[in-house]
């Protein structure tokens, strides 16, 4: 799991379509983040421990959720699972899954289950224990764009089992991109992935 030093905000995925303009409300399961602006930053996460405790328990919780109405949410795989069936209603623009550089990347499986429980598009997104993001994909699921510069300057890293794409991006963004080493062509991908790219920060 990640440590608790809160040391860097959370970085939402999308950039913002209007100068200026915030990301939308987002819940963050993982407590090695700052919270900052519509970003708020849930300790205690949504674990499978938490609800089968009573149900005085979890209507207290939900209360803290309702209240807060996120729009998106950044968790680990493991906290998005029963997530998935608390139905959070005002979900309403991405996933982020979360996952330290040693983890195993999303498998396509991942993805489809988590685009049919959400209904949102799943962005992926390496982070650091501190909660710096070395790693995150964008809104044309091609790949995770470097962030970090200690990673740019060591994208060999031994616990990445990922190539690298120093190519532009369709997005916008110069920074090399991650892939995974089985995937042969940084244009491969399944057709799903135009739909899932859709509406992140509507």
């Amino acid at each position: 799991m990640f440590g608790l030093r809160r040391k860097h905000p959370f970085v939402y995925p999308i950039r913002p379509s209007e100068p200026g303009r915030a990301p939308p409300r987002t819940a963050v399961l993982v407590p090695c983040f700052r919270a900052r602006g519509p970003v708020r930053v849930f300790r205690k996460g949504w674990s499978s421990d938490g609800w089968s405790k009573v149900s005085e328990n979890r209507e207290k919780w939900w209360k803290k959720i309702r209240k807060f109405a996120p729009e998106a949410v950044a968790a680990t795989l493991d906290q998005l699972r029963p997530l998935a069936y608390a139905k959070v209603v005002s979900l309403r623009h991405a996933v982020i899954v979360l996952r330290r550089k040693n983890e195993a990347r999303l498998s396509e499986a991942d993805r489809d289950w988590l685009w049919a429980a959400f209904r949102v598009p799943v962005f992926e997104q390496i982070v650091g224990e501190d909660g710096e993001l070395l790693a995150t994909e964008c809104e044309v699921h091609n790949g995770l764009h470097i962030e970090s510069d200690a990673l740019r300057r060591n994208p060999k890293d031994p616990n990445l089992k990922e190539g690298l794409d120093p190519s532009p991006c369709p997005c916008g963004r110069n920074t090399p991109r991650l892939f995974p080493v089985r995937q042969t062509h940084p244009d491969a991908g399944p057709d799903t992935a135009k739909e899932r790219s859709t509406a992140a920060h509507a």
